[in-house]
């Protein structure tokens, strides 16, 4: 599937329509340059899914958690500043992305050893027109 977005009110909307598909208990990969709007868009579908008082980006925290109003956990994760797969390890993303919950992740390509093998990929792509493109695929692979 491939969802154009023309503005910060389209992320909105995207996240509105699309939120209970994100709910799944699955790892949903975000891969996108900086700036494409990956926290923007993870933000907007944690919003949808009832969850009001966000930490921000965790970018310095790795892992951000929450808890819906029906005692579902959410995790989201921005692994920028992972440097390498100890790192990682060390900080339990083996056992966390083996969660049965949602878990959005940003720079997912730094933990890609320790994805499950049905992570779902959502692309972003942001042209010159600052026009953004969802992709979503499960065989998708950067």
């Amino acid at each position: 599937m491939i969802v154009e977005l023309k503005d910060i009110q389209s992320m909105t909307e995207f996240a509105a329509k699309y939120h209970v598909f994100f709910m799944q208990p699955k790892c949903f990969a975000f891969d996108g340059e900086m700036g494409s709007g990956k926290t923007t868009i993870i933000q907007e579908i944690i919003k949808n899914m009832g969850i009001h008082d966000l930490q921000g980006s965790p970018t310095y925290s790795i892992v951000n958690e929450y808890e819906t109003d029906h005692r579902l956990q959410v995790y989201h994760l921005d692994c920028y500043r992972l440097k390498n797969d100890m790192e990682a390890f060390e900080l339990g993303m083996e056992e966390l992305l083996s969660k049965k919950n949602p878990i959005f992740i940003e720079w997912p390509e730094k933990i890609e050893r320790f994805l499950p093998s049905d992570t779902v990929w959502v692309k972003l792509n942001i042209n010159e027109n600052h026009i953004r493109t969802i992709e979503i695929a499960d065989e998708y692979r950067p």
